[in-house]
């Protein structure tokens, strides 16, 4: 009987702890199908000096203008949104180049150096970019390359994570695998291709799902190294809130947040066995 009442109560707890999660979710699509008068009445504190600020749960005049205006009548929101596009996919495919090759020497090269160089990757990965955020920048101007997007993609295609998520499946793969595949081919290339490859899909997968999530709402890199407009992705786009344009960032922040919501969605089994791996083989 315990011990039902207290799965009960922790089933109960976790319950609440998802849906108080998902409730900004609830209320941004509540706002943005929610009139602009509406809105203005509920959010008024936020506008008005003594006003007063509720919860607006349930519309009593739904409307799809806001969507309308912003995907019809906004040329604006397409180059900003297609940047954030082009940003996080030039990333994703860079990595994916870059980072499986090196987890898989990693994981086959055996010594003090490859062990030396492999911690110094994990520090590398602990660090946050307000730490390396002004050597980022003296190299990328030395190189030319600030204000353009490759400012902003390349410091990220040589991000350590993906290189330690790729390389945890690499060092789980059997040795017994590798001697039996060198019995039909003597190539590195393909026991990397058609061995490695393979059996480390799972985190390669969820190192491309965990970069959408990342970089697709990038903000401090593309705030510091780019000052063209025309250049900026959908996080610096968002305008300050005011009595005008209310509904405007409900339906903006909506929208943007419908790819990485659905990107998250599909892939939560690559994410969660890739980070279980990560766990489970510390």
């Amino acid at each position: 009987m315990k011990r039902s009442i207290l799965r009960g109560v922790a089933l109960g707890v976790l319950g609440g702890m998802c849906i108080l999660s998902c409730f900004p979710v609830f209320l941004l699509a509540v706002g943005a199908v929610a009139s602009e008068g509406e809105l203005l009445v509920y959010f008024q504190g936020l506008f008005e000096d003594g006003g007063r600020t509720f919860f607006l749960l349930f519309p009593s005049f739904p409307t799809g203008k806001g969507f309308l205006e912003l995907l019809l009548d906004t040329p604006e929101f397409y180059v900003v949104f297609w940047n954030s596009i082009k940003i996080t996919g030039c990333i994703l495919v860079g990595q994916l180049l870059v980072s499986v090759p090196a987890a898989w020497g990693f994981s086959r090269w055996h010594g003090r150096v490859s062990s030396v160089l492999f911690y110094v990757y994990t520090v590398l990965m602990l660090l946050p970019f307000q730490v390396t955020m002004l050597s980022n920048y003296i190299v990328i101007d030395r190189l030319g390359l600030l204000d353009t997007q490759a400012a902003v993609i390349l410091p990220a295609v040589f991000s350590t994570f993906p290189v330690f998520l790729a390389y945890r499946y690499f060092i789980g793969i059997p040795e017994e695998i590798y001697e039996a595949f060198s019995l039909e081919s003597s190539s590195k290339v393909r026991l990397f291709w058609h061995i490695g490859v393979p059996m480390a899909l799972p985190g390669i997968r969820a190192a491309v799902l965990l970069g959408v999530m990342e970089y697709w709402n990038m903000i401090e890199q593309p705030l510091l190294f780019l000052k063209t407009a025309s250049l900026w992705p959908y996080a610096l786009c968002l305008p300050e809130i005011s009595g005008e344009n209310v509904q405007y960032i409900f339906v903006f922040s909506l929208v943007v947040l419908v790819p990485v919501g659905l990107v998250s969605f599909w892939g939560r089994e690559e994410i969660r066995e890739g980070i279980g791996v990560m766990v489970a083989k510390r």
